[in-house]
């Protein structure tokens, strides 16, 4: 049986796709074995964890990396690669699930979700003077990054609520989008039109705070920003100030800098009528969970069998 580490807790669905095949080794939350089992290690199973140069120093045996999940920035890559270990990932099993999230989180702060809800429980039922809502249906949304859960964030918007749809991303050609589509060749064309702005792009070096306070200050004002892609993508604090100068109306947030959050985050300290938080959960649906359990376990198995699966991040590892 191949020795599998988990480096997070798994999911049951995880547990059960190991399960006959592999021996499966829980890291303790305080990693004391850490090191001991990263010396019988075959295979590794991580979601947030990060795996560095330093971890993979540590695992003489290591032949393969499993991330449970579409993204891949936890893991040093370059540093895999150089050590011709893949990287398997889930892309795709999740992006319905993330989709669908993006757009509640529309919904949520565009209607003022929290602020209905208290007031609900304070015994109010409808506090005078009412505020508000805003309809999604004919305003226009903006997509920065139109890979598979940017495309289902425009499908659910143009078709389900008659959105306009606006899109900037430099990889995709302009004929490869559906007709519907308004796409434009700067970030800034895109900024100061939009009603929604959501973000759908991995995180890097060079998309690191690329919705900066500059940025920030371009955007149509009374806008409602989005984000389920990566916390990094976002400055924080410039994004609090906005929200609480009135700049923008609302925002509704998955993913943080910096998670779990901590307790001096600025965006803990924004008037919560104005912003929706969840716990980096978008991806976290029962269908989606399944999916991504067993195309991890189904990558990790394939390679530790000889084989090249196709959701490989670094497929380089076995030219040469």
């Amino acid at each position: 049986m191949y020795q599998i580490v988990l480096l997070d807790k798994p999911t049951s669905q995880v547990t059960e796709a190991l399960s006959g095949r592999a021996e499966a080794h829980i890291v303790d939350p305080d990693r004391n074995n850490l090191a001991q089992l990263l010396e019988i290690a075959e295979g590794i199973f991580v979601r947030l964890t990060p795996v560095t140069d330093d971890v993979l120093a540590k695992a003489p045996k290591l032949r393969v990396i499993g991330r449970h999940g579409a993204g891949f920035d936890t893991v040093d890559i370059a540093a895999a690669t150089r050590r011709k270990i893949p990287v398997v990932f889930t892309p795709n099993a999740n992006s319905d699930a993330v989709a669908e999230h993006t757009v509640m989180l529309m919904m949520s702060a565009a209607r003022r979700l929290i602020d209905l809800d208290e007031t609900i429980h304070r015994g109010e039922y409808r506090r005078e003077p009412y505020l508000a809502g805003t309809e999604l249906h004919g305003k226009t949304v903006g997509i920065i990054g139109f890979g598979n859960i940017g495309r289902k964030v425009g499908q659910l918007c143009s078709q389900g609520f008659g959105m306009r749809v606006i899109v900037y991303d430099p990889f995709v050609p302009i004929g490869q989008l559906p007709d519907h589509i308004t796409h434009v060749e700067k970030m800034e064309e895109l900024l100061c039109k939009v009603d929604f702005l959501t973000l759908h792009m991995p995180l890097s070096d060079e998309t690191y705070h690329l919705i900066d306070s500059e940025r920030l200050s371009q955007i149509k004002e009374n806008a409602i920003l989005v984000n389920a892609a990566r916390g990094g993508l976002v400055d924080e604090h410039a994004l609090a100030q906005a929200l609480d100068r009135g700049h923008l109306a609302g925002a509704g947030l998955d993913v943080y800098e910096e998670e779990p959050l901590q307790a001096d985050n600025p965006l803990l300290k924004v008037d919560r009528h104005k912003i929706v938080m969840t716990p980096h959960c978008a991806g976290l649906t029962d269908r989606a969970m399944q999916r991504m359990a067993d195309m991890v376990c189904s990558g990790i198995f394939a390679v530790l069998d000889g084989e090249h699966p196709s959701n490989v991040v670094n497929p380089q590892v076995w030219s040469g």
